[in-house]
């Protein structure tokens, strides 16, 4: 997912008559080992977390399939001008790409939000060559990570990419819309989180929820959707759910009886 701009603070104005204000120790900036470190750590915790339910094939599809879905987003945030961008791995949790500024308009923001889950899908290809190449349909599991990872992630709830890519044209229909449908969609897959005891992806739905709806908005004040860049907003959201459909269900289908194993090393023996 696409993390929101920081704002900028105030410059703080100070008279010439007045004492300067004390001086603030400067903060030493990460150094580029140090980031590589705690970003390998990062990396490594989230796999592991991964790997004791889904096995290293679902370890090494989700953890993957995570940093080319933020690429995707780093490359439209670049190319929109609201970089430079950067990758943060977040242990158990995901992945986010950073912007330095809001983008210009709510429909240079929506491609921001698709670029993510449209180019995540790249990280399934590996998968199927290597099923292609082997025999073994039990690679199909990695690919099915892959798909089903970018679907859910287009779930309009916050702080799901989906929200950001559905919202603001819900919200040119009637921005209590745009709320309720969040709203809705937020109980529903906090409830089927916790049905399957979930806990994690629960609080996660819950705690973006909860910040959505007590926000007086839902995204910066910059150009709102007009009607042709509604309709291509509303068009490309459901091509990018059909894509990642598309490649969870044929993964699926292709897998057969053995992604019941959750892509485990016993898919491939």
């Amino acid at each position: 997912m696409a993390d929101a701009p920081v704002p900028a603070q105030e410059p703080v104005q100070i008279s010439p008559w007045a004492d300067p204000p004390p001086a603030r120790p400067a903060q030493a900036p990460a150094t580029p080992g140090s980031e590589l470190f705690w970003g390998l750590v990062s990396t490594l915790l989230l796999a592991g977390w991964i790997g004791l339910w889904a096995g290293w094939i679902g370890a090494a599809a989700l953890v993957g399939g995570v940093f080319v879905h933020e690429f995707g987003h780093l490359l439209v945030i670049n190319w929109a001008g609201c970089g430079p961008s950067r990758i943060r791995i977040i242990p158990f949790f995901g992945g986010a790409a950073t912007m330095s500024r809001p983008p210009p308009s709510e429909f240079v923001g929506v491609l921001i939000a698709l670029a993510g889950p449209a180019f995540g899908l790249l990280a399934a290809v590996p998968f199927y060559v290597a099923a292609e190449a082997t025999g073994e349909q039990g690679w199909l599991a990695g690919a099915f990570y892959v798909g089903a990872l970018n679907l859910i992630n287009l779930l309009p709830a916050a702080p799901l990419d989906g929200s950001k890519a559905l919202g603001p044209a819900l919200a040119r229909i009637h921005p209590l819309l745009e709320r309720a449908v969040m709203g809705v969609i937020a109980a529903v897959a906090l409830a089927w989180a916790l049905w399957r005891g979930s806990w994690l992806f629960g609080a996660v739905i819950a705690m973006g929820a909860l910040r959505a709806l007590a926000a007086g908005t839902a995204r910066p004040p910059v150009r709102r959707l007009g009607l042709s860049e509604w309709a291509g907003a509303v068009g490309l959201y459901l091509a990018v759910v059909g894509l990642c459909g598309l490649v969870a269900a044929a993964a699926a289908r292709g897998a057969g009886p053995e992604l019941l194993q959750f892509g485990r090393l016993g898919a491939l023996q």
